[in-house]
């Protein structure tokens, strides 16, 4: 075996990837699967400690506006654990319930931290360090490593439908790995449907990007067999497949869209017989996609998936609660973690029943209520950080675009998304994220003995065997 092959930089890769694939493992169950939660949580802290003691120098991210993200995020939460004096603590809004609990206890004097909940925000602070681990791993890998974590995520997916299509066959023995979830669809590794399609959208962009840089931009067509090219549209339909079977209404929608984008970071960095191999695909998905919907229009699952939109998703009316309940701790808000008692204790007694709803189902709602308005100041300076960066990287010559491309695509996919639902309070999902944000950063350049400094662009080596998966 070549000594190449013991190179510290791959086993900084391989960590990083290995810590991706565990979190998108372990990590789709969120705060109602805490064990789970705590496994990914460990492996995240000891990946961490192998990081540091890997031979050769210290890999850490060069770019300083990854370490502002961190920063920015943990302490949002972690500050609201701080212990305050009893006079601040009791002026902030929406505290008059703590207050009347402490008095029944002769502690309505004590001192007592921002959130109304310290050990839910405990929770929400231990759940980020896995997120936080991976962005900055991925901030800290040279360009060339990083297309581990994009082969990672695009593997993760296609095991994903795997998995689905095992489900699928279990049909009610229930072949899942949380017991809330349904088992008719399909759910992969995650505990609901919303999160799996999530995984598969941008397990579809990550296979695109995967692709593309398989041959730079300007080469010729990388896959000389029309099989193998049939193979990757093969690969792609299955995964878009398997996200209509998971019947997220909010993944089909988001379908159509991310199929573009994936066609688009494919055909960008193909040559002129790429692209025209790459038509002729996309012409076959077409046809292969309408005779499918005519051969399985009396299909009884997908006219299940089909009747979820002539219904109500009870939404609206969670929001109006929710915006009710944001007016009783704004402007500071009640503590990372903590809606649901919060939310539930403000509930309007009209809205009471048998059903308590774990999250507001969307993000932006729950993060002002939870945060007040540090939250929402804080997700914009991290948004202008992300875009700052995005736009860098596009500009820049010596920036992968395939891997610019992904990052954003998904970043926008959990922006949208989050809308609707709660995709970053998965911790597999959040470590998507973080990759994404990761992908868009300087990378740090490789140090020459004789002091001068090469920006780290793929080895020759490296082009003519990538990682594989």
């Amino acid at each position: 075996m070549r000594l190449k092959a013991f190179d510290p930089s791959h086993r900084h890769a391989c960590v990083a990837a290995t810590l991706l694939v565990a979190a998108m493992l372990l990590g789709g169950g969120g705060s109602p699967s805490p064990a789970a939660e705590l496994a990914i949580e460990v492996l995240a802290g000891i990946a961490a400690l192998i990081w540091f003691w890997l031979p050769g120098t210290l890999r850490l991210p060069i770019d300083w506006r990854l370490w502002m993200v961190a920063a920015f995020v943990i302490g949002l939460t972690g500050l609201q654990l701080i212990p305050l004096p009893p006079t601040i603590w009791q002026s902030l809004p929406g505290r008059d319930i703590e207050i009347a609990a402490l008095k029944l206890v002769g502690e309505e004097s004590s001192w007592q931290p921002f959130t109304t909940s310290p050990p839910r925000t405990l929770a929400s602070l231990l759940a980020l360090v896995p997120p936080i681990f991976v962005l900055l791993m991925t901030g800290a890998l040279r360009r060339s490593e990083r297309r581990w974590l994009v082969a990672a995520t695009a593997a993760m997916a296609l095991v994903s439908v795997i998995v689905g299509a095992i489900q699928l066959n279990a049909g009610s023995q229930g072949f899942k790995f949380y017991d809330q979830s349904p088992s008719y669809l399909v759910l992969g590794f995650q505990a609901n449907r919303n999160s799996t399609a999530d995984i598969l959208l941008i397990g579809l962009v990550a296979l695109a990007a995967y692709r593309a840089s398989l041959h730079p931009e300007g080469e010729t067509f990388a896959f000389k067999s029309l099989q193998k090219r049939w193979w990757f549209g093969s690969a792609a339909m299955l995964i878009g497949l398997a996200c209509v079977l998971t019947a997220s209404r909010s993944g089909i929608l988001l379908l159509p869209a991310t199929l573009i984008a994936s066609f688009a970071i494919v055909r960008s960095s193909s040559g002129e017989r790429g692209k025209r191999s790459l038509g002729v695909i996309a012409a076959g998905g077409f046809i292969f996609a309408g005779v499918a919907s005519i051969l399985l229009r009396d299909n009884p699952l997908l006219n299940k998936i089909a009747e979820r939109f002539d219904h109500g998703s009870g939404r609206e009316a969670l929001w109006k609660d929710t915006i009710y309940a944001i007016k009783q701790f704004w402007p500071f808000g009640s503590g990372t973690g903590t809606f649901v008692p919060n939310f539930i204790a403000f509930e309007p007694l009209q809205s009471v029943d048998y059903s308590v709803p774990n999250r507001a189902h969307n993000d932006y709602l729950e993060l002002a209520l939870e945060s007040g308005m540090f939250g929402i100041a804080i997700l914009a300076a991290v948004a202008g950080m992300i875009l700052w960066m995005a736009i860098q990287s596009s500009r820049d010559s010596d920036h992968s675009h395939t891997q610019s491309a992904f990052g954003i695509v998904a970043l926008a996919i959990f922006a949208v998304h989050s809308v609707v639902d709660y995709p970053l309070r998965s911790i597999s999902l959040a470590c998507l994220a973080a990759v994404s944000v990761g992908l868009l950063a300087r990378a740090p350049q490789t140090r020459l003995a004789a002091g001068k400094t090469l920006r780290s662009e793929p080895s020759l080596s490296e082009k003519v065997n990538p990682p594989v998966f």
